[in-house]
């Protein structure tokens, strides 16, 4: 099942979503931007924000170890690239490093490297895009 995170959520997100204060975690709850997957229990989750005020980004997709290279990851990007299309949205944009095999699973669902940048003292961060248009909502 995926669903919009609540504040009931919250304690277990910032547990694991380090990158964020907890008051803009807080915040990405309200506005409903995470999305979370769970069978019985959470599985993992999807924070995004909007890069120039109008461009869904995904700022975090993460997966509980358990539960990764089971296909949750898939799911949820599916469910949050129909969830966009729905919305209107002509593209999607994300970010990962070059260090993490999530690169290879952004390529997999469609996602082209558009450049990048080095982070202060950090592994080089690909920018990915999507496009959307002509993409067929599925039921």
């Amino acid at each position: 099942m995926i669903r919009n995170a609540t504040l009931m959520d919250l304690d277990l997100l910032a547990i694991h979503d380090t990158h964020i204060p907890q008051e803009r975690l807080r915040l990405a709850i309200e506005e409903n931007r995470i999305l979370i997957i769970e069978e019985n229990e959470m599985i993992g989750w999807l924070r995004f924000s909007f890069f120039w005020e109008s461009i869904p980004f995904v700022d975090m997709l993460f997966i509980l170890e358990p539960f990764r290279r089971k296909q949750y990851g898939t799911d949820l990007m599916h469910f949050f690239e129909r969830e966009m299309i729905v919305q209107g949205f002509k593209e999607l944009m994300l970010s990962t490093s070059s260090e993490e095999y999530s690169q290879h699973l952004y390529l997999k669902l469609g996602f082209k490297t558009v450049g990048g940048f080095f982070p202060t003292n950090e592994p080089y961060e690909i920018m990915m895009v999507k496009n959307l248009i002509g993409k067929v909502e599925k039921s």
